[in-house]
């Protein structure tokens, strides 16, 4: 054994079960970081740490926001339920795009229910109002997400 691996022994990841380790987090407790979507960056303090949600609510708003802004079966690291298939939007009907956004958005394990309340064309996407009720609590998402 190489004097590396003694200090950081070779871990099998297929021995390590994510979805239990995030499963076993009760709901009131996540968090997850904030994301500039407009600029494509982690949302940093004044130390340049990144920011953490600090409510339920606002971890509920940040996970839909991820799911809007990510292109379904784009990115190999996620399964065929993640993301939406915006690039598609502006071709289809406003009905296609509600059902997209909600059975991607119920497609996560701690969203119960998502509800497009409100949905607007607006020049470069969708200006969205959304009701979204997680395991332990409910939050209204208010975004244009850019197609």
């Amino acid at each position: 054994m190489e004097e590396d691996e003694t200090l950081f022994p070779a871990m099998d990841l297929e021995e390590v079960d994510v979805t239990d380790l995030v499963d076993n987090i009760p709901s009131e407790t996540k968090w997850t970081y904030k994301m500039d979507y407009r600029n494509r960056r982690a949302v940093l303090d004044e130390s340049g740490r990144p920011v953490r949600t600090t409510s339920y609510e606002e971890f509920l708003v940040e996970t839909a926001m991820k799911i809007l802004c990510t292109e379904r079966f784009q990115y190999v690291v996620y399964g065929a339920d993640i993301g939406v298939e915006k690039s598609e939007w502006p071709g289809w009907e406003d009905t296609e795009i509600i059902r997209d956004i909600e059975e991607a958005l119920m497609a996560h394990p701690e969203i119960e229910q998502a509800e497009v309340t409100l949905m607007t064309r607006v020049d470069r996407g969708m200006d969205l109002t959304i009701q979204i009720t997680g395991l332990v609590g409910v939050a209204e998402l208010n975004e244009v997400i850019d197609t």
